[in-house]
């Protein structure tokens, strides 16, 4: 993520007569049923029309409609409109979906979620969704550009500043700035610094109890370091730019770089089949070891509670878990680094091989915005966007998402 707010509505419907895992209950054959799955991330949209397809082939009833717009899912849900499978970013954000997701700690795949990827879809000690994909966020760059000027990747703060100077000198533009989705500016804001702080989780702790701050922090202040470095070197008007322009800046070589993750491949491979790209780690410190990749299981999936037909439901993921057709799809179409034991990546996403990386050396952190309180990523980074438009200082900016916070966590 994890981080678009656009989102994919699929609905899903009726199951196999064949009887599931202890306490599934199947639907007859002649019974059909439809039921809706919420899918985030558009670049997802072609190999869920793969999966969806598949699905239907093994299941001769059932009738699956594509819909990409799920912008009032928390207010279906609290009129009962609920989804039979919808997704969140799990940790904390799923606190906030407790009355609507359904305890799968009994299902057979869930022994074969990966060590990494198990505390993202527990709550109160039950799994309580399947983790989907894990995923990376960094600096995305050009590979061929760095291979051609001996640009080398930046382990420190001061080494970032110098390749940029490079890149500028070169008579290309460093950076391009997803500055105008106040959810990349969130997510930027940990990679940036909230990441980087000393034991990351009792500060988190710390924040929640009222016993921190984010004014004054050291790491925080560097997040605002990290945004005059990529303004003073990125293209123009920032505040303009969204995932399409960012993607079409960087696949088109107006750029050399972008924070952003591995999930941008489908987006810009098509625009450019032949980019070569890879992501490194966001330096914001001089120490080298220091410098990690942020990656987390993005996206986990839940079986709605209250929803029609939470049986079919079920029986869904259990296919997608277990099925070698759906395998496929998962490792070849949606190209997922896998959250399960056992399963092997097979996908061409040049982004990802780098996320794998960092996780196969032990260089990561945690992503922590899914534990933070629901909603607060966002609208953090819209307080960072008033920073950008220089309608904000530095302090100002953390002593609006101190406030946020308070306000957000409030009994």
């Amino acid at each position: 993520m994890s981080k678009k707010t656009i989102a994919v509505l699929l609905a899903l419907s009726t199951v196999s007569c064949t009887t599931m895992s202890a306490g599934i209950t199947s639907l007859a054959a002649d019974e059909p049923v439809t039921i809706s799955f919420v899918q985030a991330q558009p670049e997802y949209q072609e190999a869920a029309g793969q999966l969806i397809q598949a699905y239907m082939d093994e299941h001769p009833n059932v009738t699956i409609e594509l819909v990409t717009d799920s912008t009032n899912l928390k207010t279906n849900l609290q009129a009962g409109n609920i989804p039979e499978i919808f997704y969140t970013e799990g940790y904390n954000v799923m606190k906030a979906y407790t009355d609507y997701i359904t305890d799968l700690s009994d299902q057979p795949w869930v022994e074969n979620i990966s060590d990494e990827a198990l505390e993202c879809v527990t709550l109160d000690g039950k799994v309580v969704g399947m983790p989907f994909t894990m995923a990376g966020e960094g600096i995305v760059y050009n590979k061929t550009m760095f291979q051609e000027n001996g640009w080398e990747i930046p382990t420190t703060f001061s080494e970032l500043e110098s390749l940029c100077q490079q890149i500028q000198d070169a008579g290309i533009t460093p950076f391009a700035n997803e500055f105008g989705d106040a959810w990349l500016l969130g997510q930027l804001m940990s990679a940036g610094g909230y990441a980087y702080i000393p034991d990351t989780q009792d500060f988190t702790d710390k924040l929640y109890a009222g016993e921190a701050t984010f004014t004054g922090n050291e790491q925080m202040q560097r997040t605002f370091d990290v945004i005059d470095l990529m303004l003073k070197y990125g293209l123009p008007d920032s505040l303009s730019y969204g995932w399409n322009e960012t993607c079409a800046a960087f696949a088109t070589g107006e750029c050399a770089m972008a924070f952003e993750g591995d999930w941008i491949w489908d987006t810009v491979n098509p625009i450019d089949p032949e980019l070569d790209c890879g992501i490194f780690a966001l330096p914001i410190t001089e120490n080298p070891e220091d410098t990690k990749m942020i990656v987390d299981a993005n996206m986990c999936w839940h079986v709605g509670k209250g929803s029609p037909h939470p049986e079919a439901a079920i029986d869904f993921i259990n296919w997608v878990t277990t099925s070698d057709t759906a395998k496929e799809i998962l490792l070849t179409g949606y190209k997922i680094v896998p959250c399960f034991e056992g399963w092997t990546y097979e996908g061409n996403n040049k982004l990802s091989e780098s996320t794998m990386a960092y996780m196969e050396s032990g260089m990561t952190y945690k992503w922590w915005w899914q534990k933070w309180p629901d909603s607060f990523r966002e609208n953090a980074g819209k307080e960072y966007q008033k920073y950008v438009s220089g309608d904000s200082s530095r302090e100002e900016v953390l002593s609006a998402i101190d406030q946020l916070w308070t306000d957000m966590t409030a009994e």
